[in-house]
């Protein structure tokens, strides 16, 4: 082209549309005015960069060739259209801008927020968003999933379709796993479905399913789960096949159909929703016609929190099981099949600067009585709390409450309890916190039913006490150690009378009369870490607290330990955390008798953090005459893929194990599997059970992404 011809060009072009960089040698195009007729096929001015303001598309290239008649740029040489958040990459590509159309070749690329897709030759159009894509494969960033075919339609901006199809969240060329599907169809951010898929592993193949839908994202998205198999010695063959259901951006529920050979078959439904407010709730049922024991049993739980106002809270929680042996069968952890009671309950709480309110009704399920006849309820309580009001130079609070007790069998009636407090504080010399306090508490009984103490009572009893301590603080190591020492003394004084008379609803009713001094030396190491960029980190290192009390008179109930036989000088009483590693604490406590020289109690917990999952703990528990027993758990890797997980409960005044539990996890890139087996021994009042189970997971589309076959 000669000079002034190309001059020409560059002229009119600049004139007749919008520079979007305002850099040199940079063109852009408009559809009005229409370019004038020229000579066909005319080569411009070699250029880097060319921005198309049609959808605000920018091209750049080494080359640049532009044929004026037909508006069309072809690009050769580390080719970048750019439109939006989309990028495509080629080697070479011909832009057409009177009708969108790109065509690239030669190691394409496409990417959007993450998501690619590359091959060997791209027709896209960039209005319509549709193409046709050769020898690709598309990457979906937010699961790892991989989708290859020869033939990549794009049939939207959002949508894909294929024929003969290979899709996995496996890296590499020759995945771990796959699918191989005569059709699939994607949508991002949605669901794929596949027809007449083959699952492979490596190279050989495992199952055919005609249809199969699975997430094209880590959302959540409705659709069957990965089952969950096992044996136990209870249960038989098992098989737990969940469903999850994604309702709404604020509803989500799990359905589970549980098959039991030696139990028969049942249901179960987890329901969660979110509500204005930071309201939420739960609901979780499970029900299964027992064929061993020729009933129904089952168990519902349910949880609900209701934020009206920031002052104002309503809050249920149901747990419900058919019977009380229902645990004992179906309880897999020792928290739950050693269950004692549960407890339902619907309450409100209303709030104010100084006061609060309070409601609730309260139901309980003894699961260790033979019936719930004689189990006390209330139904309803009510309490009102004053805190903190100044008056003078004291302080006045209040609580309050006023209870129905209920039962089928034994006394019902009514208690108001009245417990106004004033208290005094002081900081003496500057250096002493010193505190008083006197209070009175009145309380009222209407009785009736099924006691001799009917009719309306009422005793009323003082209380008070004080405390004084000297808080004493010193800084080491240049100002990021500090040791702070409080030793205390307090005192504790409750009026004693005569309660036998009146009716026993709980331990409410029988307050003992006594009077205690204590002592106690408390020591707290905090260390502070200087972290460059960010803020000074604080963390306690060691807190340990020694306490012992005398008692003058009267009597005290340790309903924890049971093991204090009540002499004038108590145990004494060790609190200690030790934290020398952020990964690392050591929780001890326990009791002394110095009277017997012998250990009441002793309570020992340590966890060890590691990189991952990798992590130790060990917890015994010892009460004198009680319980002594040992637990511990660790998850440490065997090989890179391989880890192992174990759990144990050992009881050294049964002499044997209470429980074990032993898993090996395998996991690889894109899948993992766990083997678990567990063994529950049997004691005077929970039955045995030994278990096998066989987690399968396939990344992105395993158990924490619903997959779906039919």
């Amino acid at each position: 082209m000669k000079p002034a011809r190309a001059l020409w060009l560059l002229t009119y072009l600049l004139l007749t549309t919008t520079v979007a960089h305002g850099k040199d040698n940079a063109m852009s195009f408009s559809k009005a005015p229409p370019a004038p007729k020229a000579a066909p096929a005319e080569k411009a001015a070699t250029s880097d960069k060319a921005v198309l303001p049609d959808k605000e598309v920018t091209l750049k290239a080494d080359s640049l060739y532009v044929d004026t008649p037909t508006e069309s740029y072809h690009a050769q040489g580390h080719v970048q259209i750019m439109q939006g958040g989309a990028s495509l990459l080629a080697d070479s590509a011909v832009y057409r801008r009177l009708t969108s159309d790109a065509l690239a070749e030669g190691n394409v690329l496409l990417e959007r927020g993450g998501d690619t897709m590359k091959g060997d030759q791209l027709f896209l159009n960039l209005l319509t968003q549709k193409g046709e894509l050769l020898n690709g494969e598309l990457f979906i960033k937010k699961s790892n999933f991989r989708l290859r075919a020869p033939r990549l339609l794009k049939t939207g901006e959002d949508d894909y379709q294929v024929e003969r199809g290979v899709f996995t969240t496996c890296d590499g060329e020759h995945p771990s796993w796959r699918f191989e599907a005569k059709k699939v169809d994607v949508t991002l951010d949605e669901y794929a479905t596949a027809r007449n898929a083959v699952f492979y592993v490596d190279n050989v193949p495992i199952f055919y399913t005609p249809y199969l839908v699975f997430p094209a994202n880590t959302e959540r998205q409705s659709g069957l789960m990965i089952p969950k198999l096992g044996f136990s010695s209870k249960k038989g063959f098992y098989v737990d096949q969940p469903y999850y259901w994604a309702i709404d951006p604020s509803q989500e529920a799990t359905l589970d159909l549980d098959i039991e050979s030696s139990r028969g078959v049942g249901t179960g439904v987890d329901y969660r929703y979110l509500r204005p407010n930071d309201s939420q709730g739960r609901l979780r049922a499970f029900g299964i016609y027992d064929t061993n024991e020729s009933k129904f049993r089952g168990e519902l739980q349910q949880k609900h929190l209701e934020l009206l106002t920031p002052e104002l809270t309503l809050a249920s929680t149901v747990h419900l099981v058919s019977d009380r042996k229902y645990y004992l069968d179906y309880g897999e952890f020792s928290g739950e099949y050693n269950r004692q009671l549960l407890e339902s309950s619907v309450s409100f709480d209303r709030r104010w600067e100084r006061y609060g309110l309070f409601g609730a009704l309260r139901y309980d399920q003894d699961l260790e009585a033979p019936n719930n006849r004689a189990t006390l309820q209330r139904l309803p309580t009510f309490g009102f709390i004053a805190a903190g009001e100044k008056l003078g130079p004291v302080f006045f609070s209040m609580d309050s409450s006023l209870t129905n007790f209920e039962h089928a069998v034994g006394p019902t009636g009514q208690r108001l309890v009245l417990h106004p407090r004033v208290s005094y504080y002081a900081k003496p010399a500057g250096i002493l916190d010193f505190s008083l306090f006197g209070a009175f508490q009145q309380r009222m009984y209407n009785a009736h039913g099924d006691t001799a103490e009917t009719g309306w009572r009422q005793i009323g009893q003082a209380d008070g006490g004080g405390a004084l301590s000297l808080p004493l603080e010193r800084i080491y190591d240049n100002g990021t150690l500090r040791h702070l020492l409080v030793p205390a003394l307090q005192y504790n004084y409750v009026q004693r009378r005569s309660d036998e008379d009146l009716p026993f609803y709980d331990y409410g009713d029988r307050v003992l009369g006594q009077s205690i001094a204590y002592w106690s030396v408390a020591n707290t190491f905090t260390r502070k870490y200087v972290r460059e960029g960010m803020p000074d980190e604080y963390r306690d290192l060691l807190y340990l607290k020694l306490s012992q009390g005398y008692q003058f008179t009267g009597q005290r109930r340790d309903l924890l330990t049971l093991v204090d036989e009540g002499n004038r000088l108590t145990d004494l009483m060790l609190e200690s955390v030790v934290t020398p590693l952020k990964d690392l604490s050591l929780l001890v406590d326990g009791r002394y008798n110095t009277n017997d020289n012998v250990v009441s109690t002793a309570n020992l917990g340590l966890q060890v953090k590691g990189e991952g999952r990798n992590q130790a703990s060990i917890t015994y528990r010892y009460s004198r005459e009680e319980l002594d027993y040992l637990g511990a758990g660790v998850t440490f890797p065997l090989t890179s893929q391989l880890t192992a997980d174990l759990l144990g409960r050992y009881s050294f005044d049964k002499g044997g194990f209470l429980e074990s539990r032993y898993a090996l996890e395998y996991r690889q890139q894109c899948w993992s599997v766990i083997l678990a087996y567990s063994d529950r021994v049997s004691s005077h009042q929970v039955s045995g059970e030994k278990q096998f189970t066989i987690n399968f997971s396939l990344a992105g589309l395993g158990s924490l992404g619903p997959i779906q076959t039919f």
